[in-house]
């Protein structure tokens, strides 16, 4: 297969401790595990594809057990559990917009739409919130980060990010930070959970019109990293550095004098993005992704004991890199091709680097519900007692 024959994906997704990378193609989606990519020549499906669905553009995994949430491009307002290894459709849920995005975690299932939010419990698929959004000051909501406990059902802390529109979002592991990016993309900025207090503040770079695709945490907080549409992936280090802390202590110690005076008076005639400019710090390491700009999705996976960066891009090519201690430019040490076309999928093409399976001629049950509100089908329900719905999680802490 070359460059050109491989197919535009639908979606590419890595599942919570980015251990499985999901992606969704005209035939479906496919799931494979992210902790052969070093060793593995070939990168092997970890799933068995449902008949029922195709051109997956949502396709989010419960960690490693056999639960995936997907929704479909012929039915953006249905959303499918499925459980692949016993090959049984567990519900559906139909809504009245169309899906923007799914998440999952052992207790919680949170589905959103244009302007509403739905909480479900994972083990009984229980409605345990609604929560709908007014439609004056649109604006100031994309300004805002909303904290809600999705446990205890309560909000528990509001505040601005940034000046503009927020276009990308991510918790670390241990949901003890919030790493934001607006539509402009020259800064990135860490918060403290639940209290909102600004951490950090990195500098992605001073190119224009550039659009964050995402951002992601490394399993002990040490690195965040974020990809956009142009080439370079960039990686920060989440600690002060000696000459950052050498900065505030003069800031400090000059702050009473004439020149912390001249200081303050001179940055409030300066432009917003020139003062946020002079307070980030750059990226600790960067990587530069071969090929187009193409969409694209990053992961901190803790591999073989060293900090990787793993890129999966809709031209279907997932690419790894290590992350050195010191710093710079990271090593492409591996490279595989992902996904498939929908012919080939048909025809079992043996040939293909990717390995998937084809479709299985088995005939589900069709969700037809014309109310507009989500509406649960009978079906098994995930077992909270059961290995195979929910398998032991061991977290890499580096």
């Amino acid at each position: 297969m070359t460059v050109e024959e491989v197919a535009h994906l639908l979606c590419v997704n890595f599942n919570q401790d980015a251990r499985s990378l999901a992606v969704g193609h005209a035939g479906g989606y496919v799931l494979y595990k992210t902790t052969d990519a070093l060793e593995s020549s070939v990168l092997l499906d970890d799933s068995d594809n449902s008949p029922a669905i195709h051109e997956a553009i949502i396709v989010e995994r419960l960690f490693n057990s056999s639960l995936v949430a997907i929704v479909s491009q012929k039915e953006p307002r249905v959303m499918h559990i499925y459980h692949f290894r016993s090959k049984n459709m567990i519900c559906d849920y139909k809504f009245a917009k169309s899906i923007l995005n799914v998440k999952l975690n052992r207790d919680r299932v949170v589905v959103c739409v244009e302007d509403s939010i739905f909480i479900y419990t994972l083990k009984d698929m229980k409605l345990l919130l609604l929560k709908r959004e007014k439609k004056r000051n649109y604006y100031m909501l994309h300004l805002q980060i909303h904290l809600f406990d999705s446990k205890n059902l309560s909000a528990v802390n509001t505040f601005t990010a940034h000046d503009g529109p927020l276009a990308c979002l991510k918790f670390s592991c241990d949901g003890t930070m919030i790493a934001t990016a607006s539509v402009k993309g020259t800064v990135i900025r860490v918060y403290s959970v639940p209290l909102g207090s600004r951490l950090f503040e990195f500098r992605r770079g001073m190119s224009r019109c550039v659009t964050i695709y995402s951002l992601a945490f490394s399993a002990d907080s040490t690195y965040l990293c974020s990809s956009s549409n142009t080439e370079t992936v960039h990686v920060f280090k989440l600690e002060k550095s000696d000459e950052h802390e050498k900065k505030q202590e003069s800031a400090s110690e000059s702050s009473s004098g004439w020149l912390g005076y001249l200081t303050q008076a001179a940055s409030s005639y300066l432009p917003t993005q020139v003062n946020e400019l002079m307070a980030v710090e750059r990226s600790f390491a960067t990587a530069i992704l071969p090929g187009t700009n193409k969409k694209n999705i990053a992961a901190m996976p803790t591999i073989q004991g060293q900090p990787h960066l793993l890129v999966a891009t809709t031209d279907g090519f997932l690419y790894c890199y290590r992350v050195l201690p010191s710093g710079g430019e990271c090593d492409l040490v591996k490279m595989h091709r992902i996904g498939t076309s929908a012919n080939e999928m048909n025809r079992g093409d043996s040939g293909s680097k990717i390995f998937l399976k084809s479709p299985l001629n088995r005939n589900f049950s069709q969700f037809h519900s014309g109310r507009s509100r989500a509406t649960e089908c009978s079906s098994r329900v995930p077992d909270a007692n059961d290995p195979e719905d929910f398998p032991p999680i061991c977290h890499t802490t580096g």
